[in-house]
């Protein structure tokens, strides 16, 4: 939906008069071209809880890059079919780091795309299995720095659960 100046901090209504966010932004060089940035209303009613009790807030965060593969690209890199979320890399420190989750140790090129291999594939999040690309962003979104977040990864031909402490996201994250 289209944003203009002023319209920062206002509701982001849907068809049926919902508030389905908070606008916060708008993306132009020097006009509105039409992109709008909203913070989703279930992130801000997190943010409100809070402040609210006193606690600071900020972005829960894994510390990690993933790939999606699933089907015949998990089959061709000798992963399960369900495939999952393939964590590529992983920022030292990081609550992924301190769990002990594994990224990439190799890299392969699938078609024209370099592909990082050796590493654990997520197929799913708090029991869910992950089918589609943007399931750990989706559940990071319901979370706070300092929640669990239980991972279900393929390893070495076998399936293994860990639990994670998630961390809160510095301003450089990736």
């Amino acid at each position: 939906a289209a944003i203009n100046p002023g319209n920062s901090g206002g509701p982001l209504l849907d068809s049926a008069g919902n508030v389905i966010g908070i606008n916060t932004a708008i993306y132009g060089p020097g006009s509105n071209i039409g992109i709008g940035f909203a913070l989703p209303i279930n992130r801000a009613k997190l943010m409100l809880e809070d402040y609210q009790a006193g606690r600071k807030f900020g972005r829960p965060w894994l510390g990690v890059s993933v790939l999606p593969v699933f089907g015949d690209l998990a089959e061709l890199l000798e992963l399960p079919t369900e495939g999952g979320l393939l964590i590529q890399e992983i920022t030292p420190g990081s609550a992924a780091a301190q769990a002990g989750l594994r990224q990439a140790r190799r890299l392969v090129i699938v078609g024209n795309t370099e592909v990082g291999i050796g590493g654990d594939l997520i197929m799913a999040i708090e029991g869910q299995k992950v089918e589609r690309a943007d399931a750990l962003t989706r559940s990071l979104a319901r979370k706070r720095p300092g929640d669990k977040l239980d991972l279900t990864i393929y390893r070495g031909g076998r399936e293994v659960s860990v639990s994670v402490t998630l961390g809160q996201r510095p301003d450089d994250a990736f």
